[in-house]
């Protein structure tokens, strides 16, 4: 099934719904698939790019190079 097409459709079923646990349930789902699990290591790597980055000794593309790069990779 067309993705857009099923979202469409989780829409209109959670508009219709008028179960309260249903919709938290929902948000528990949704709000779980965005929590970030990093290790205290990890969160250093991250710090210590993100120090870099706020530095300028890392390079850095804009949105529109990212976009570019990937475009050229799958030709």
């Amino acid at each position: 099934m067309d993705l857009q097409l099923e979202k469409i459709e989780l829409i209109e079923l959670l508009l219709n719904t008028r179960n309260e646990s249903v919709l938290k349930k929902l948000r528990a789902i949704l709000e779980k698939e965005h929590d970030i699990n990093l290790t205290p290591e990890q969160y250093e790597i991250v710090d210590k790019r993100r120090e870099l980055h706020l530095k300028n000794e890392t390079k850095s593309y804009s949105w529109e190079q990212v976009k570019s790069n990937a475009r050229l990779a799958n030709q």
